[in-house]
């Protein structure tokens, strides 16, 4: 005897699925992403296996108790057919009462998640816990383009700045400059975590020299001496703004080159630095992601 039970999305087209491998949770739009998707990816752990290997043991379970719920259902229709009453002129006579319910359905609901993402490779759409993860579809990860996401809010938050008052302004300036350092350690910490356990990206010259030496990959390859001393002298006024409150300190003015002279002084940092500090770290993060296979 087979059945076929529904599981249906939740009031936004996603569905549960679970890994059977580190059994963690996800969900995934059906009908985005590629056609005829036979196999799936784990976001978390990137096991792969057929579709039909991932469904969540809620899921599991609703569809044996619905299937139970119709044998026992059916069982009891056929049982009721052979209800009798007693006969009161017989001397000695039984009769058959049949009670009971068909056995329960175990109903239950999707999760709510923290991300929602559309995979820049396949157009899959799909939500995971965390931020990163591999696509369940065609299994690209997905740290540059949460990466670039996050640089696009960056570049919002300083075209708001453009037309703010100057306090506001100068703050929002040094809020992008922390968030945009802070996004790309995120990343290249992400991106790297299957060759080092821990390797930030916030001393970015430490992460330069250990990629070079331990990868041979110099993450600075298309930019100039320069614009990679630009970049490097920005990840240092990030520094200054997160311990220092943004007050030049010796060991800036010696790490930059800087004269003495502004040690004391509070960093000067404008919207084309920033801007055109992300228009670096995105040649820096190319560099990351083409060479560094996320395992």
């Amino acid at each position: 005897m087979e059945f076929s039970v529904d599981i249906k999305p939740d009031e936004d087209g996603y569905t549960g699925r679970e890994c059977p491998a580190c059994e963690k949770y996800f969900k995934i739009k059906f009908g985005t992403g590629l056609p005829n998707a036979t196999e799936c990816h784990c976001p978390y752990c990137n096991h792969i296996g057929p579709q039909s290997e991932f469904w969540t043991k809620q899921q599991i379970e609703y569809a044996r108790s619905v299937a139970l719920h119709k044998i026992s259902g059916d069982l009891l229709k056929s049982m009721k057919k052979m209800e009798r009453k007693p006969d009161r002129n017989a001397v000695l006579s039984i009769g058959i009462t049949v009670k009971g319910k068909p056995t329960p359905i175990a109903y239950y609901s999707e999760k709510e998640l923290e991300e929602k993402v559309t995979c820049s490779n396949c157009t899959l759409e799909y939500t995971i816990y965390g931020a990163f993860g591999y696509c369940p579809d065609c299994g690209v990860h997905n740290s540059q383009q949460i990466l670039t996401a996050n640089f696009d809010l960056v570049l919002k938050m300083l075209d708001l700045a453009v037309s703010a008052d100057e306090n506001v302004r100068a703050k929002l300036v040094e809020n992008a400059l922390e968030d945009t350092v802070s996004t790309f350690d995120g990343f290249g910490r992400e991106h790297c975590s299957g060759l080092y356990q821990k390797l930030s990206f916030q001393n970015i010259e430490s992460a330069k020299d250990k990629l070079q030496r331990d990868q041979g990959l110099d993450i600075s390859d298309g930019l100039s001496n320069d614009e990679w001393n630009f970049v490097s002298e920005q990840f240092q006024k990030r520094h200054l703004l997160a311990h220092k409150m943004g007050i030049v300190d010796e060991e800036f003015a010696r790490k930059t080159g800087s004269s003495q002279s502004i040690v004391g002084r509070k960093v000067t940092i404008t919207e084309d630095n920033v801007r055109s500090l992300v228009n670096r770290l995105i040649v820096v993060a190319q560099n990351i992601f083409s060479n560094i296979a996320r395992s």
